[in-house]
Parts: C-alpha cells; structure tokens; sequence
C-alpha cells in the first residue's frame, strides 16, 4: 500500500495527540497521591480533641438525620464536642437540641439572631460557633452530610497533626445523585486536591474541613469575603490553607456523604462558585489548568473529526463517487490509499485515545465510586457547553443574589 508523505506526517501528528493529550487531566495529576503512603497517617498516635461545627440555617430538615450520627462517633467523648448553631426563631430544633443534649453531654447549641447585616448568615453561624468550641481543632461541615461510619471522625482527626493548620475532607453525593452530579463534583474535587497536595491549596468545592481556632481568629476570620453571601469553605482553604501545612482526608472512612441535591441547589452552588473566583486569590492558575485540559482534549477530538472527513472524501473521490475536476499537479500528489489511510487511521487513534482515556479515568473513579470510565469520558465532553450556559446564566442573574450589602 502506497500512502503519500503529507498523510503519513498527519497521522503522526494525530497519534501524537493521541498519546499526549489524555494526560492533561485532573484523574492522571491525582494518581500518585492514591498511591502515596504519606497520605496514611499513624493511627497508634493519640487522637487530638475536635470540636464539630455544624451551622444549620435554611436546613434544619437535615439536622434530626445527621445529628446522631455526628454524637455516636467511635471517639473518646472527653475529647469532642458538637456544636449547633440554629436560628433563634426555630423552636422544633431547639426543642430536639435540648432532648437529645441530655443523652449527649458533648453536644451544644447556640442561636444565631434572626437580624444580621452585611454579613451572609451562614459565615455569621460559623463564626458564632467558632466562638463557643471548646478545642482548637474544629471541623465545620454542612447539616446535609451524614458520616460514612462511626469511625468518620477518627480517620479525619488523624490527619489533624502538629506540623499542619488545615485537613481537607470530602463529601462526595449520594450514590443516586444524578450522574453528571456525582462526576462534575468529583472531576472539579480533583483539581483541588492536587493544588494541596502539591503544597498550594487553592479551594474546595466539598462541605466539609478542619482548622484551628486560634488562627481563624488571629487572621479575623472570613475577613476579605464578607460581601460574598455563599461560599464558605471556598474562602476558608484559599485564606487558611498554608503552603506545605494542609492535610487531606481522601480514604473513604473519612467521606461525609452529601445528600442528593435538587436542581436549584446544584445550580446555585455553580454560581455562587463562579462569583466566588473573583475573591478569589491564585485563581489565575487554576483556572489555566482547567481551561487547557479541556481545550486540548476538544482540538484533538476536533482535529481528528476533520482529518476523518477529508479522508473520506478524498476516498469517496478516489473512487468516483464523488465527481471531481481537479488540477493535474493535485492529481498526481493524490494516491490511491490516501483517503482510507486518513480515515480508517484517524478513526482507530481516536479510539486508542478514548480508551487510554478510560484507563487513566478507571482507577481513580472506582477508588472514588463515580461512574464509569467511559460514562465519565463522554460527559467531559459536555463540561464546556453546560459552564457556558451557566456563564450565560450568571450573566443575566441579579447580583445582589451573591453578595450580603442589599440596599
């Protein structure tokens, strides 16, 4: 078979794209740290006292679920409380708060007032319950996230170490959460837990993380985000998280399972996420990584569509099924397998690409209990078109929606 130099060059180019461009992805950055050993931490060593921050505003419908969960941890109770700060008009959850405190003599509760301005009531709730903990180690967490086990606390706490002033945790949605759900939050989960782990914390999209006391405090706090009305734990890993000094908790007896979200929550969380870059610090790097895995996967899939059709229709040509009056000199570089080698060769690379795809993807979702490999590879496709109707939408949205100075 006799094939023409420009094809043979482009074909090479393609495997070369093949073979290149799936390792720019957050699921091959994150191998080595399922595999790192440092990630085990000593468990003989004395587990340090935790105070447990839960601030319920706007889902106290969670708290009668979860609580009991948080106060029956296989933990010594000298050594942790639970702390809930509810709003000061719901009665039916302080009424559950007093009947339960008298079984669990590590759980508090304070109120949150029902009057506050210029501040979002959820950091107001967290703050208050940093106030009233008796530790230096706090965990905050979101009400609707329930422990994976009774030893949740344990496994987190132990990443809690002298040398470190922050953990990261998960919070990974219930297994029927939708799909898209579950992997979109993993796959952005996953750009964050290789910033830490490279000694950079940048953020978090999970509901779930430990900090001392005594520095949130020192540094006052959400101090430098207060006009943005939602996320939290964003603003906490990006101001708190020191180069070198942040834990994470990723074996899945330190998971908190979150609640299946319904579709306004999911989409608020997006956009209050977006609004939230902008306060964002060393957002310039993140978002290059994120741009550039996913632009160079859609210029080779792109690239690869176009090669194929040009291999098919210097085929179709080849063999006269498509009239064509070309100049000679074109005649003479066109040869006779031209065609099928551009077509059938792009299309077999494009399918030893996906599958390299799913190999590099297989190991972390199964670790992560995800979707599937192949499932995962077809929604990424998408990621593009759904953030660009969700910048669309952020767009058009009332800003006063993000930020807590409401005239």
């Amino acid at each position: 078979m006799i094939i023409s130099i420009p094809v043979i060059i482009a074909l090479g180019v393609l495997l070369l794209l093949a073979v290149v461009t799936p390792l720019f992805s957050p699921f091959r950055r994150v191998k080595g740290l399922l595999n790192n050993e440092d990630t085990e931490e000593d468990s003989s060593a004395e587990l340090p006292q935790v105070s447990i921050v839960l601030a319920e505003h706007d889902c106290s419908f969670y708290l009668q679920k979860v609580l009991p969960r948080y106060l029956s941890q296989d933990y010594p109770a000298d050594r942790y409380q639970v702390v809930v700060v509810i709003d000061q008009s719901d009665t039916q959850s302080e009424d559950y708060l007093k009947i339960l405190s008298e079984q669990y003599p590590q759980l508090y509760y304070t109120k949150l007032p029902d009057s506050s301005r210029y501040v979002s009531r959820k950091k107001l709730g967290l703050t208050l319950g940093l106030r009233a903990v008796r530790f230096d180690w706090v965990l905050i967490a979101d009400v609707d996230c329930r422990p994976s086990s009774n030893g949740w606390l344990a496994a987190m706490a132990r990443h809690a170490t002298a040398e470190r002033n922050m953990v990261i945790g998960m919070t990974p949605y219930e297994y029927d959460s939708p799909r898209y759900y579950r992997f979109e939050h993993l796959r952005t989960m996953l750009y964050h837990l290789h910033s830490a782990w490279s000694g950079q914390p940048f953020s978090t999209n999970q509901s779930v993380v430990m900090l001392r006391r005594s520095e949130f405090f020192e540094k006052k706090g959400f101090l430098g985000n207060l006009e943005f009305a939602r996320a939290e734990y964003e603003f906490l890993v990006n101001k708190f998280g020191a180069e070198g000094k942040c834990g994470i908790a990723i074996e899945p007896e330190s998971w908190l399972e979150q609640y299946e979200p319904t579709s306004e929550y999911w989409t608020m969380k997006r956009l209050y996420a977006i609004d939230a870059l902008k306060g964002l610090q060393r957002a310039t790097w993140f978002k290059t990584k994120f741009k550039t895995d996913l632009m160079l996967m859609h210029v080779y899939n792109v690239l690869t569509l176009i090669v194929m059709a040009c291999g098919g229709v210097l085929a179709a040509v080849q063999y006269g099924a498509i009239p064509a009056e070309l100049p000679a000199v074109i005649k003479a570089a066109v040869l006779q397998y031209d065609g099928l080698a551009l077509a059938g060769g792009s299309a077999l690379l494009w399918i030893i690409s996906l599958i390299e795809r799913c190999c590099i993807y297989s190991s972390v979702l199964e670790y992560f209990g995800s979707v599937g490999s192949l499932s995962a590879v077809i929604m990424e496709w998408g990621i593009n078109l759904r953030n660009a109707v969700l910048r669309v939408r952020y767009m058009f949205a009332d800003k006063t929606d993000f930020i807590t100075h409401k005239l």
